[in-house]
């Protein structure tokens, strides 16, 4: 019998994207209240070539600042989130330690 690992549990997207403009939004995470200044996690605009400019605000955030449409944006976000919640639950690297030289 062969055994498998499973692969870890992808996160539900809790991110609001709201419409600010014509084309501009903010993606908010909707798990924080309203009155909560980390809720903003970045804004997108729409540039003249049709791809999607973001400035993030918020970590953990994608490396990527441009995309080609809002769902492969947000799963950039699904899947940065995810990674910092997998390296946190990771232990340390440990660091060498030497003994003094004389």
């Amino acid at each position: 019998m062969t055994m498998t690992a499973p692969e870890p549990p992808k996160p539900a997207s809790i991110w609001e994207v709201i419409p600010i403009g014509r084309a501009a939004w903010r993606v908010c995470d909707g798990n924080l209240t309203e009155s909560d200044a980390s809720r903003l996690i970045a804004y997108v605009d729409k540039n003249e070539t049709g791809t999607l400019d973001v400035l993030w605000l918020r970590s953990p955030c994608p490396t990527r600042s441009r995309y080609r449409s809002m769902p492969e944006l947000i799963a950039d976000l699904d899947r940065a989130v995810a990674e910092h919640i997998i390296s946190r639950a990771m232990r340390p690297t440990e660091i060498p330690h030497f003994p003094p030289q004389h």
